[in-house]
């Protein structure tokens, strides 16, 4: 191999990293703008080492209400018309809260 095509050989494999690197930092930025809770219900995420029960806590005390369970114990979607609930329940001890629309898929355990 000669060294011109040494060369282009590198070249060609440090464009295709960073194609890649660009992939994924957009595909991030994506998903992390469509997980954004947007309307009046939220996926709410604590700590999964909590006891159960905990994810309610912290939606009461954020001012929200409870309307159905997760697949786990920690996982549970809330509502409230507060334009800050999304901070509110982070506030209140929330790890992730999320857009309940792209959430479905936590919310049902598998038969």
């Amino acid at each position: 191999m000669t060294f011109e095509a040494a060369m282009h050989s590198d070249r060609a494999e440090i464009s295709g990293r960073k194609i890649l690197i660009y992939f994924i930092m957009f595909f991030c930025l994506f998903l992390s703008v469509a997980a954004m809770p947007s309307g009046r219900f939220v996926v709410v995420v604590t700590e999964p080492s909590e006891p159960a029960g905990h994810v309610i806590n912290v939606i009461g005390t954020a001012g929200g209400s409870f309307v159905a369970p997760g697949a786990f114990s920690w996982i549970a979607v809330a509502y409230s018309d507060a334009d800050n609930f999304p901070a509110r329940l982070r506030r209140s001890g929330a790890l992730f809260v999320l857009n309940h629309a792209l959430a479905v898929g936590c919310l049902q355990k598998e038969s």
